[in-house]
């Protein structure tokens, strides 16, 4: 929510910005046609593109900081959208579109009618081939009796919500409608999101998800000014809120990190993401979802002396922030516990269960590096930059991040790539049904998601993540209790959903006494490894030891596995309790709970793959449980990929946590 003052009551901000729309072949022919856009090492044309050939910029600015029912006045909502509409003005002499036509709304002129209105006839006079943007400003709030979300124009308030207010529902059917002419819409929310609302009704909270409220879809571009649970700033030294603030100098060419003179979506999104948490000192973290081909947005207007080098001076530092401390692999993708996006910490736990679902998943393409978020040891609920910076020190290129909402008995699932890099969402996808059907949804979600990474998908792969084999969320839910993950996945030890081709580098050490006991346990190791589907000759990437063959710690790591495996399946309580070397009496709850409800329990562990990292192994396999449902009688099938971290104990080696 914006916070204009320090008084004691919070008020909430929404901003639906931009949308701007243009066929993709538009921007590939503008780009070597006209003589100021073309590719690098292209030579320009002799004359310039006809202004009939380039398209028309319409602009719908709408903010509201004076309202009707006193005590909810803004600060700068109403001058946010003086501003986006003269940044947008600034684009009519350039060489992107052929004229600019605008329509300004504030304050008192804000009403439902008047948003209605502007969008369906007068955006709707775009032609295809045309680019519309909108920017709305004002509170944000919640309905707790329909959880239906509102954006409240002047006359709105608590009690006439109905009547007066926007519901972003219908927001959303008449973007769908808008997008039926037009290729590409960007919309861009300011949404209030810490704290209650001071209106009149108790039955009204601080809407804090109104994004949601905007479906995804392709050609849609979509930025937040922020997260669940930040506080969106308006700045008294700006004289803007900040969100409004690093768009405009963004659009002024702080975002044009190439010095081509021009500004893609993308570039935009990329360079808000990055400035808003400086300009906040790490307060409020904006995030989106791009949705289809990136589009050249805006022409960097010609700037005096003074003011073209204060813009150099902050695409300067945007510029540092791009630079990854390790090479990042586009087929490395980090897996994060997906958001709840409401206030029910009973079902928390589906966030942590979507994670782990959706590396199970992913783990079946052979060309992906799969990574769940415990690899890079975080603790708690990391900053969004903070995951990025992370995955760049790790060598991940990708983030899949995401969220999910409850409504009775449906659920909605949102998840989007990330460049951690760039920190651009470069794709998003949404799925909703009944929670009943929540494995169905997943694997429909880990379908569309694959399609939009830059991998192949065999036949093969293809139909293994199809397969039904996650049958009861209950016994899963059991399952990763019993494992640790989602009682409390904070606390988890770290480690790896492992890459299938990382392994032992030449001249790593194997720990002290691994050469003995490796010798000792040769033969159950080998029966070990072959019932659990593993080659130690693979696992090392190939690195012959030739004077010291039994000195890598796969042996009795493998042997605790299979041990593990047979103890699950004998329910012996007492004998995984003597495999990890710390068994807590919740930890043996939550397995008794687990292994109580699965009747004639078979388990089957596969596809391992192990990395020695220090004095620890990293053991990342997928675990295959059958068993007849206590609850139900019917047969049970669950699959689930884990990591568990191995680690020396009195000669021996245990379970010291799991992922």
């Amino acid at each position: 929510m914006r916070n204009p003052s320090r008084t004691t009551w919070i008020s909430g901000l929404v901003s639906v910005a931009i949308v701007l729309c243009a066929a993709g072949y538009y921007v590939l022919r503008l780009r070597s046609s006209s003589p100021n856009v073309v590719p690098p090492g292209t030579a320009a044309p002799a004359a310039e593109t006809p202004s009939a050939a380039r398209p028309t910029l319409w602009v719908l600015s709408i903010g509201v900081s004076r309202y009707k029912e006193a005590g909810i006045t803004l600060q700068f909502a109403d001058a946010d959208a003086r501003a986006v509409d003269a940044a947008f003005q600034e684009q009519r002499q350039g060489p992107i579109y052929s004229e600019v036509r605008s329509l300004l709304l504030t304050n008192e002129q804000v009403t439902r009618e008047s948003i209605m209105n502007g969008i369906q006839r007068f955006l709707g006079q775009a032609g295809p081939d045309d680019l519309a943007a909108i920017f709305m400003a004002g509170h944000g709030v919640q309905d707790r009796t329909t959880g239906s979300y509102y954006f409240l124009p002047h006359p709105a308030s608590a009690e006439n919500l109905l009547t007066e207010g926007l519901r972003m529902s219908d927001f959303d059917e008449m973007m769908r409608i808008l997008r039926r002419n037009i290729r590409r819409v960007v919309v861009m929310l300011d949404t209030c999101h810490a704290g209650a609302l001071q209106l009149s009704a108790r039955a009204v909270m601080a809407g804090d998800t109104l994004a949601s409220g905007v479906q995804a879809g392709e050609g849609l571009f979509l930025l937040a000014a922020a997260k669940p649970g930040e506080e969106s700033k308006e700045q008294p030294e700006l004289g803007h809120g900040a969100f409004t603030y690093a768009l405009l100098e963004g659009l002024r060419g702080a975002a044009d990190t190439t010095g081509e003179g021009f500004v893609s979506v993308s570039d935009l999104f990329s360079y808000v993401a990055r400035r808003v948490p400086r300009l906040t000192a790490g307060a409020q973290h904006p995030y989106h979802k791009i949705e289809g081909t990136d589009l050249t947005l805006a022409a960097v207007p010609r700037l005096r002396d003074n003011e073209r080098a204060a813009v150099a001076a902050v695409a300067e530092v945007a510029q540092a922030e791009l630079e990854p401390t390790a090479p990042p692999s586009a087929n490395a993708i980090e897996v994060t516990d997906f958001r709840n996006l409401r206030n029910d910490p009973d079902n928390d736990w589906r966030g942590s269960m979507l994670r782990v679902a959706l590396c199970t998943e992913l783990s079946k393409i052979r060309a992906l590096r799969v990574y769940s978020s415990e690899f890079v040891g975080r603790a708690g609920k990391p900053e969004a930059a903070e995951e990025l910076r992370s995955a760049r020190q790790r060598g991940i290129g990708k983030l899949l991040r995401g969220s999910f909402v409850m409504q009775g008995d449906v659920i909605r699932i949102d998840a989007g790539i990330w460049d951690s890099v760039t920190g651009v969402n470069q794709g998003s996808e949404s799925v909703e049904g009944r929670v009943d059907d929540f494995f169905d949804l997943e694997k429909e979600l880990v379908i569309r998601i694959l399609r939009r990474m830059p991998v192949e998908v065999s036949p093969e792969e293809g139909d293994s993540i199809k397969e039904e084999t996650n049958t009861s969320v209950n016994a899963y839910k059991l399952l990763l209790e019993a494992e640790g993950v989602a009682h409390d996945p904070a606390a988890a030890t770290p480690g790896p959903t492992a890459p299938r081709t990382r392994g032992l580098s030449r001249g790593t050490k194997a720990p002290p006494g691994a050469a003995k006991d490796g010798q000792r346990r040769q033969g159950r190791a080998g029966s070990a490894a072959q019932r659990l589907g593993f080659d130690p000759r693979l696992l090392w990437g190939g690195v012959a030891y030739a004077d010291e063959p039994a000195a890598l710690p796969e042996a009795e790591v493998l042997a605790t596995l299979e041990e593990y495996r047979e103890a699950l399946e004998n329910k012996n309580l007492d004998k995984l309790a003597e495999l990890y070397a710390a068994f807590s009496q919740r930890q043996r709850d939550a397995l008794g709970a687990y292994l109580d409800h699965a009747g004639d329990l078979r388990v089957e562990i596969a596809d391992v793959q192990v990395e020695l990292r220090g004095n620890t192994v990293a053991v990342s396999f997928t675990r295959r449980d059958q068993f007849v449902d206590r609850e139900s009688g019917k047969l049970t099938r669950l699959e689930v990929r884990l990591t568990k971290i191995f680690s020396r104990d009195n000669g021996k080696w245990r379970i010291a946590g799991g992922a």
